[in-house]
């Protein structure tokens, strides 16, 4: 959005980026007549939304677990770690678990580690730069999971 002088009210990243792409033209909003003093008050406003914004938990955690599915980098939309856990992005297909009859076992376990001091952090980036894109023929759909799997798998083919 531009104001009739050529001031950018907002979309100074989008015009930036298009900036670094080549772009010669780009699609603009005039507010054509605003005086100096709405121009300033609406870059603020513009700015504050953001400060001021609330998702709706149940929407994102359902987008960022679609994204997750079809495989998509997630951490490309700047939600943490923290974030997907505390949404349960990744985890909540485990709810929906096949009913076993009396006297089976569920393949699905799970397991619960105290780390201490730095092996937080170090296991945290460990799981994060070995998570890939869901195959969708592993019947486990938890990332983190698959890629604590994978970490061990490596880890045993080297120490045997």
């Amino acid at each position: 959005m531009a104001a009739d002088d050529g001031m950018v009210l907002a979309g100074h990243g989008r015009l930036a980026a298009g900036k670094l792409l080549g772009f010669t033209q780009v699609p603009v909003i005039v507010a054509r007549g605003w005086t100096d003093q709405q121009k300033r008050a609406y870059v603020i406003a513009d700015n504050r939304l953001t400060d001021a914004s609330d998702w709706d938990d149940e929407m994102l955690r359902l987008e960022l677990a679609d994204l997750v599915e079809g495989g998509f980098e997630i951490a490309l939309t700047g939600i943490t770690e923290d974030e997907l856990s505390r949404l349960s992005v990744g985890v909540g297909e485990l709810e929906q678990m096949p009913e076993l009859p009396d006297g089976d076992r569920s393949p699905f376990r799970d397991m619960t580690f105290i780390l201490y001091g730095e092996q937080f952090g170090i296991v945290e980036r460990a799981i994060a730069k070995a998570t890939k894109p869901r195959d969708p023929d592993n019947p486990n759909r938890s990332p983190q999971g698959n890629a604590l799997a994978a970490i061990c798998a490596e880890y045993l083919g080297r120490v045997s």
